[in-house]
């Protein structure tokens, strides 16, 4: 499949590069100072787990036009970036499949207003990262010569038709692995269900992975927030937690919790999953809270410890305009 990557921030940079990589047929999307940037220098990304520098020259435009045909279209940008280029989509007739990649609380109705649902599909890329200084750091895999992390793909009605599978193919060329999800919008919900309590309970900790790590009652918080904001979407007609992994928050004895996320926490992939990613997360973030907001209110229950460490997501002086990784 002939693909389009549209965005360069971490993701769509990482996407671009293992396709690259796997020889396929993909063109990166970038505009201004990025363009320029990567026409200069190409895309260099640092693995997180091995330092090891990964470098591509991947095809680069700077512009869609009406004309141009892409059997896929990969949209990694934040969300309000996602927002915006919905209607330069919808110009292009020649667009077939267009993947929108990153987080959502809201649904997908801000993309039928524009494009037909036969065109749309929503993911989610499971690796995280961000800049530190110069450098892009990625963690993709979570240990050493191991498989390359999920994307999380699905249709809107859930069901699974030939192109699902085939660009489940392209990805799986790439060595990235791919979980078709039958509610991709209860994933996402269920995603920021445990991002927000994440990145809050790090910002709570002046950023600090291993001041969260040592800390028995900022994890017990840490937990029942996360459960308070399962408790919201199941109340709202989301029952089925996912991933999996989500029902550990439920499950998980109260004496069990410090062992097990204080290891969590103190680990490199931690570091660079959620603390390098929640101190780049920019407005994206806040936006979500918002949006988790609505949900709140619809459910009609009291959550404490979620809105204390949505409290202090809110009072960052980097949410007003850093870069999301994804």
């Amino acid at each position: 499949m002939k693909t389009l990557i549209y965005g360069a921030g971490p993701i769509g940079r990482w996407l671009a590069l293992r396709l690259q990589q796997a020889g396929k047929d993909v063109t990166l999307f970038a505009r201004n100072e990025t363009y320029r940037s990567i026409e200069e220098r190409g895309i260099e990304i640092v693995d997180g787990l091995t330092g090891e520098r990964l470098a591509a020259r991947p095809k680069l435009v700077d512009r869609l036009d009406p004309e141009d045909h892409y059997d896929l279209v990969v949209v990694a940008m934040q969300k309000s970036g996602r927002m915006a280029v919905c209607p330069l989509l919808a110009q292009n007739e020649h667009l077939k499949n267009i993947l929108f990649l990153g987080n959502d609380v809201s649904g997908f109705q801000h993309y039928l207003d524009h494009l037909p649902e036969d065109r749309v599909l929503l993911g989610f890329p499971g690796l995280g990262g961000g800049w530190e200084g110069d450098d892009l750091v990625i963690m993709d895999r979570e240990k050493t010569g191991g498989p390359l992390g999920e994307i999380f793909i699905g249709e809107l009605d859930g069901a699974i038709r030939p192109r699902t599978v085939q660009i489940r193919n392209v990805f799986d060329a790439a060595g990235i692995g791919v979980s078709i999800e039958k509610d991709m919008d209860g994933w996402l919900k269920y995603h920021f269900a445990f991002m927000a309590p994440t990145a809050g309970v790090i910002f709570m900790k002046g950023g600090d992975l291993r001041a969260v790590a040592s800390d028995k009652e900022a994890i017990h918080q840490y937990c029942r927030a996360c459960r308070e904001a399962g408790n919201v979407l199941r109340e709202i007609g989301f029952r089925k937690r996912q991933p999996p992994v989500f029902n550990l928050y439920y499950w998980l004895p109260r004496w069990l919790e410090p062992v097990v996320f204080s290891k969590l926490f103190g680990s490199r992939s931690a570091e660079v999953r959620f603390g390098l990613h929640a101190r780049t997360v920019g407005p994206e973030l806040l936006e979500l809270a918002d949006e988790f907001t609505v949900l709140k209110s619809l459910a009609g229950m009291e959550t404490p410890d979620l809105d204390t460490l949505l409290d202090c997501v809110s009072q960052q002086p980097a949410a007003g305009g850093m870069e999301v990784a994804s």
